[in-house]
């Protein structure tokens, strides 16, 4: 089982493509929004949700992926290929995406296992969640030997 924690009010433009992923991977992804932060200057909010986050993860025993844009990315070999060993080390891994203004890397370091960067390029939190969801049905795919990778 796949978590994604999601910092978002909703993913209106990309519902449908989010939707359909949701229902192909069915039982083996869970998204849980918390609602983001309003109202409050940017350094607030990425603190104010840096700390609901950290409330969270406190209790969360799986392997934490972060989205993390400063950090390195994976191609699609290499994110299978640690997924597939948290897998075999019993681990569930729950994937977080931060909110519209980030947060705060350094503070959350010691809760989190793993840093990833989705790709260079700065895109809408939705879209993040939609390539992710796509990447992680691919690795599904991958590990069933279906030519949906090919």
């Amino acid at each position: 089982m796949h978590k994604i924690i999601i910092f978002s009010d909703s993913n209106k433009h990309f519902e449908i493509p989010i939707l359909e992923y949701k229902k192909r991977l069915w039982k083996n992804i869970e998204i849980i929004k918390i609602k983001p932060q309003k109202n409050w200057t940017d350094l607030q909010i990425i603190e104010k949700e840096t700390n609901e986050l950290i409330k969270k993860l406190e209790k969360i025993s799986e392997f934490k992926i972060i989205l993390n844009p400063t950090w390195k990315s994976l191609n699609t070999k290499n994110f299978f290929q640690l997924i597939e060993e948290k897998k075999q080390n019993n681990w569930n891994i729950i994937f977080i995406i931060g909110g519209a203004f980030g947060l705060d890397y350094q503070k959350l370091q010691n809760y989190i296992d793993f840093s990833l960067n989705l790709w260079e390029m700065t895109m809408p939190h939705s879209l993040a969640l939609l390539v992710l969801l796509e990447q992680i049905y691919r690795i599904e795919m991958i590990k069933k030997g279906t030519s949906y990778n090919k």
